[in-house]
């Protein structure tokens, strides 16, 4: 079993010139901010999918796809229409960058405001996603349902809560996310939520407990990957950390770190 890695950050030449020297061939950028349908033109699609080709780094996916000031489950109607066209919109730009995962996160976006019934919420958000789900298939692009912690957003908090959720939508473009640094806060068990979402889980972030970069905290990644082997997980695995001051020395730790935790389970990092 083998698994590509990558990190979460900007693109430009800066980072993958980085990120070619520590030995990490993915990257997975912000899409609100180089993906965004509103404010990116397709030069600048362009541009960016060139630039990755020529350093042979791989865009794995985007993260924090929608802008902070978005909201799903508004009762504002014409707030709501944006999320829907934006949805849509942000898939063709994925594809324009030859970006095959939209990680469905950003809390405050889908969070359901405490003057929406939850149950309305829930349909909003689900109507968001069907939309997702139409653009995938369209554009080839697949929605990751990241379940984030509490303090982030009120709905869909665990693995549990996000396979109902995509099972609600009925779509092979809208899977789930597993985030192991928030499953760690938010899950019973770990491990089996892993084995309970399987062949549903399309992505995976990785950071330690304290937010730090893989092997600076306490989680044992051996003992996930094994799991993550278990399952048949064959996927990419993404880098997303708070990085200090030497991104570049903490990225070549967290990448031996890793390569040490999948030895141990016979598997390997691309």
């Amino acid at each position: 079993m083998s698994w590509k890695i990558a990190a979460c950050m900007q693109i430009n030449e800066e980072s993958l010139k980085m990120l070619s020297e520590v030995g990490i061939r993915g990257i997975e950028i912000p899409g609100a901010l180089q993906l965004n349908p509103f404010k990116v033109s397709r030069e600048e699609l362009k541009r960016i999918r060139e630039l990755s080709k020529s350093y042979n780094v791989d865009i794995v996916a985007s993260n924090v796809i929608y802008p902070s000031d978005f909201s799903h489950a508004s009762n504002d109607e014409l707030i709501r229409r944006k999320s829907i066209e934006y949805t849509y919109k942000i898939a063709e730009a994925a594809s324009e960058v030859d970006c095959p995962i939209l990680v469905w996160g950003s809390g405050k976006a889908r969070n359901i405001p405490p003057e929406v019934p939850l149950e309305k919420g829930y349909e909003r958000n689900l109507q968001v996603l069907k939309e997702a789900a139409k653009a995938g298939k369209e554009f080839n692009t697949t929605f990751a349902v990241e379940p984030l912690p509490r303090n982030e957003t009120n709905f869909v908090n665990k693995i549990e809560e996000a396979v109902k959720l995509i099972e609600s939508v009925g779509s092979d473009f809208v899977k789930v996310m597993a985030d192991v640094r928030h499953m760690m806060r938010e899950e019973a068990d770990v491990e089996e939520s892993i084995r309970l979402a399987r062949e549903k889980i399309v992505h995976v972030h990785l950071a330690d407990n304290n937010s730090k970069v893989p092997g600076m905290g306490i989680i044992n990644f051996s003992k996930l990957f094994r799991v993550f082997k278990e399952i048949n997980y064959k996927g990419a695995m993404s880098i997303e950390a708070r990085l200090g001051e030497n991104s570049k020395e903490e990225l070549k730790f967290a990448l031996k770190t890793l390569k040490e935790a999948t030895k141990e389970v016979d598997s390997t990092l691309i």
